[in-house]
């Protein structure tokens, strides 16, 4: 399936695209336009202007990735509460973090922009981020830390 969202992927974007890569649509391509641009027909758009997959006051688009496809994996929702906590709860706060990984894994993948030159650099380098997190935090919720 054909996926869109703007360019120059940030933290949420990020992870979302992970998710759908990882969980939802293995087979995934993403395109990278800019808010104004008309949505392609035939496209699942997220956090752009019209799209249904978006963020809220109150959920991230990761968030809204999960309950729309039904998502049921413990990990994924350690990483949904970990986004949230920053893009939602504490947004440029860090004062008011509720979970210790949290600006550190949105400074990591904000910071991805400022060291890519392209939308796919960042998402390629997203996709080592998110699947190191997701590794590390199964491993610690099976107890097999080390």
């Amino acid at each position: 399936m054909r996926w869109v969202t703007r360019h120059e992927p940030h933290v949420d974007r990020c992870a979302s695209i992970w998710l759908i890569k990882t969980v939802i649509d293995p087979d995934a391509v993403f395109d990278f336009i800019s808010r104004d641009s008309a949505i392609p027909e035939g496209s699942i758009a997220f956090t752009l202007p019209g799209a249904d997959l978006q963020p809220t006051a109150t959920a991230t688009t990761f968030d809204a990735l999960v309950t729309r496809y039904r998502v049921q994996d413990a990990t994924v929702a350690r990483i949904a509460d970990i986004l949230r906590d920053f893009e939602i709860q504490a947004h440029e706060r860090q004062d008011r973090l509720t979970m210790s990984e949290s600006a550190g894994v949105y400074f990591i993948l904000r910071g991805l922009a400022r060291t890519s030159s392209t939308d796919a650099e960042i998402v390629t380098k997203a996709m080592v981020v998110m699947d190191a997190l997701y590794a590390e935090l199964k491993a610690r919720a099976e107890g097999s830390v080390t």
